[in-house]
């Protein structure tokens, strides 16, 4: 009989047992930037950049555009996005607009970068130094967020926008953006 007494706080003690203690993070349930939306992000700039009428009359004008990518400028509220992470949402672009796209779109190597490779002993040349390759065209990335947090849960609203700017006449040739709001609620033991 003192059992039925028990009963709920033998079943709690069990669920948390049976389930674990984690946070939210630990459970997979965060309010970070994912890899899918690297992919739907990444994916969406790159066919936005080959179906912008401005971009394909300078295609036209002037034949492959010249472009140095650079780094995604993190201006995230809560977040660090390391440099890894900063240079991978741009690269992904990058790489897609080489892969289908190879004759309108000619990638440079950033000047940071080649002086990595030039100080490293490699057995292959790096072509000229990047004085001698001009690029036209800059595409840049600055990711921005709003979050709000509270003892219930946290949200993020991020705001990811890409430009290509001619560095010559220095104005934006396009430009396009990724939103995403994201919600997350603070587990029993959080």
């Amino acid at each position: 009989m003192n059992l039925l007494r028990f009963a709920p706080s033998l079943l709690l003690l069990g669920s948390l047992i049976a389930g674990g203690c984690t946070n939210a993070i630990q459970s997979g349930h965060n309010t970070l930037l994912s890899g899918v939306d690297l992919e739907q992000m990444t994916d969406k700039m790159a066919r936005s950049i080959v179906a912008s009428p401005q971009v394909q009359q300078a295609v036209r004008q002037d034949g492959a555009l010249k472009i140095v990518v650079q780094p995604v400028e993190n201006r995230l509220t809560a977040e660090i996005l390391p440099r890894g992470q900063a240079e991978g949402f741009t690269a992904r672009v990058r790489a897609l607009l080489s892969e289908r796209n190879p004759g309108q779109f000619t990638c440079v190597l950033n000047r940071d970068d080649f002086y990595d490779l030039r100080g490293k002993e490699l057995e292959v040349p790096l072509g000229p130094a990047p004085e001698a390759v001009n690029p036209q065209y800059a595409l840049t990335a600055i990711f921005n967020s709003l979050t709000h947090e509270t003892s219930k849960g946290r949200s993020d609203f991020y705001v990811c926008r890409y430009e290509l700017s001619n560095l010559q006449t220095r104005t934006v040739l396009w430009s396009d953006s990724y939103q995403v709001k994201k919600s997350a609620v603070k587990g029993f033991l959080d």
